[in-house]
């Protein structure tokens, strides 16, 4: 069957990929140290800017989404341990949020990652608190997509400990190499984009050149990430933690039925 799903896997991923190459879009202006950024997210699939909001920032984004969150006008998504809060549409709420939303800096190391003109979905707005067995924000191991190319980009509004639930990430996930591996190495189906624990350690013992990687940080950090590499939220222990989340896509990404699933979230 893996040689199967492994078939399954190449023709998809190389559909996608060949669309991205129809609808690539260069940059030519970006910064110095935004290439410096831009290369460790390519090599790693995740990059850090520290200090990115100020404490002040944050602490006025943090009270904006305690308000959407107590506002019965709001579409908010809660999960099943009541641990995780979202509002999907929270750039809809605040200038604070529309600014993150909209950030030329963010959206810019994107596009060259990608090659492609991105679209914003949505900004989620999130806090997250200790209940018993929460599983972390995104409830567990996944990827965002198995055969597309995806860029987040995400502030935390907290300072972040290892209790808090902070970001988790299998360096080197994203590449396509290493997709391939798991379904052939390890078993994963073709479509498979939520990962069992168990999973999780005979992927790494099988790819001894990867690591998980836990992303400690103050408020105000801002982590990039290519969510097609397995990642998770640990489970908060401790404290609140407090994030803003882009979603960005390619532009050809977002067709009507895309945008109508995030709609009805919003």
């Amino acid at each position: 069957m893996s040689v199967l799903d492994l078939a399954k896997a190449y023709s998809l991923i190389s559909y996608e990929t060949l669309k991205d190459k129809l609808h690539s879009k260069t940059t030519t202006n970006i910064s110095d140290e935004d290439r410096k950024i831009l290369i460790e997210l390519e090599l790693n699939g995740v990059a850090v800017i520290p200090k990115y909001y100020t404490k002040e920032q944050c602490k006025a984004i943090m009270a904006e989404i305690d308000g959407m969150i107590t506002d019965d006008s709001i579409k908010k998504w809660t999960d099943k341990e009541s641990s995780d809060t979202r509002i999907y549409g929270s750039h809809q709420y605040s200038k604070n949020i529309m600014s993150f939303h909209t950030d030329p800096k963010l959206t810019q190391i994107g596009e060259s990652y990608t090659n492609c003109e991105l679209i914003n979905s949505h900004t989620l707005g999130a806090k997250l608190v200790p209940k018993d067995n929460n599983l972390g924000s995104g409830e567990g191991w996944h990827r965002d997509s198995v055969y597309r190319i995806q860029y987040k980009s995400i502030v935390y509004l907290t300072d972040v400990n290892e209790n808090n639930g902070p970001f988790e990430y299998i360096l080197g996930s994203h590449k396509i190499s290493t997709i391939y591996n798991s379904i052939l190495v390890n078993k994963f189906n073709a479509h498979q984009n939520r990962i069992e624990e168990s999973q999780i350690e005979a992927f790494l013992k099988s790819n001894k050149q990867l690591e998980k990687k836990v992303f400690t940080a103050s408020k105000g950090t801002v982590i990039l990430v290519d969510t097609r590499g397995i990642h998770r939220g640990m489970p908060i222990k401790e404290g609140n933690r407090y994030a803003l989340t882009n979603y960005f896509m390619p532009k050809h990404h977002f067709t009507p039925s895309v945008k109508k699933k995030w709609k009805e979230l919003m």
